[in-house]
């Protein structure tokens, strides 16, 4: 039991703090129901996370889901041509990568929806920023964008089989597995060339921009490495660009995702901790006309890696006799709590407690028994 305190610790205060400056920047807390008709994730399966999905019917004989994803819900539920902010901090049920069993897993996060131009992506990616910054001060915030890869994809003139593998073999950043793929698309050395710088960008951003320009072949790669490069300035004036990085290695579903895709991470913990990006084409296979830009916060990984070490469970163990008046034990305790100190008391030790320093109560009074 003890053990766990650290974690949520943690996760209560990182949650907090995200909440208060969602709330600042006008994003009103959206709150959604545990279950959704199972057709719309049926319908948008390569779009979550995991297939794995949790169903029942209920009693009108619909197939219902335990819900694996808030932002379906909220696309879902958004009126066809309304702008507004949203964000959440809510329960899903997934697969565990773990444990490989289904778990309920704490997700935040928020939606701009209706945020079609470049000033929703500033301000989306700026707080993608500060929350990363409130979970940890060393972060990296990698960014790239659809438009770019696809636009050189589209320059090699072959099929889509063709492009599903390069698309992999950037993914996974695998300069031989690229040059084979390659090879058997029969495209120019000049491409190959390019493809293979793109994958190796990484570090300083204003670097990494000037290279992927000289990889550029056509308007549709230098007009998304424009849109970077404004996102970039942008932070850079709010003094959040430190952290910010170039990767052409994230990609989402096509059906799904255009334009900026971005994915963060924080010091001591060994995943991804919040990913996002442009969803427009979500929108619009509902049916919805506007776009949307946001992003999720992974709060179950942070007690991966970043539970912060103790020394005590608790400051004061108070031993107390049974023959002890219930008054005065909890005026005794209300006195010990009042300059912040906590306080466990019990008639024993219990196991796995640690405590900065043990006392005990009788009718004789309080007094110290010892200290660790």
């Amino acid at each position: 039991m003890f053990a766990q305190q650290d974690k949520l610790r943690i996760e209560e205060r990182v949650t907090l703090a995200l909440q208060r400056i969602y709330e600042q920047y006008g994003y009103r807390k959206y709150r959604m129901g545990k279950f959704e008709e199972y057709d719309l994730y049926q319908e948008n399966k390569s779009f979550l996370k995991s297939d794995s999905i949790i169903t029942f019917t209920d009693p009108s004989g619909r197939l219902m889901a335990l819900k694996p994803d808030v932002t379906l819900s909220i696309v879902k539920n958004a009126k066809p041509g309304l702008r507004e902010r949203l964000y959440y901090i809510e329960n899903v049920y997934r697969l565990s990568r773990e444990h490989h069993e289904y778990r309920e897993i704490k997700q935040a996060g928020l939606e701009f929806i209706g945020g079609d131009d470049i000033h929703a992506e500033a301000e989306v990616l700026s707080l993608a920023a500060r929350s990363l910054n409130v979970i940890s001060e060393k972060y990296v915030l990698d960014i790239c964008h659809v438009g770019f890869l696809a636009s050189l994809l589209e320059e090699l003139h072959i099929s889509e089989e063709q492009k599903e593998k390069l698309l992999c073999c950037v993914r996974h950043k695998s300069p031989h597995e690229l040059a084979q793929a390659a090879n058997d698309a029969a495209i120019s050395a000049a491409a190959q060339k390019s493809l293979q710088q793109l994958i190796a960008l990484n570090g300083n951003f204003a670097k990494s921009l000037d290279t992927a320009r000289t990889i550029a072949l056509n308007e549709g790669m230098m007009s998304a490495l424009d849109q970077m490069e404004a996102l970039y300035t942008a932070l850079s004036d709010l003094g959040l660009a430190t952290g910010l990085r170039i990767d052409f290695s994230i990609q989402g579903d096509l059906d799904y995702y255009n334009g900026l895709l971005f994915r963060g991470y924080a010091q001591d913990i060994p995943g991804a901790v919040l990913s996002g990006g442009r969803y427009d084409n979500l929108l619009h296979r509902l049916d919805k006309p506007q776009g949307a830009i946001g992003f999720a916060i992974y709060l179950d990984e942070l007690g991966r890696g970043m539970r912060q070490p103790v020394a005590f469970d608790v400051d004061l163990l108070l031993l107390y006799d049974n023959n002890v008046d219930p008054a005065q034990l909890l005026s005794t305790v209300s006195e010990l709590t009042k300059d912040g100190q906590s306080v466990y008391a019990e008639t024993f030790v219990p196991q796995g407690l640690r405590y900065r320093q043990m006392l005990r109560l009788d009718k004789g009074g309080l007094s110290e028994v010892s200290k660790c």
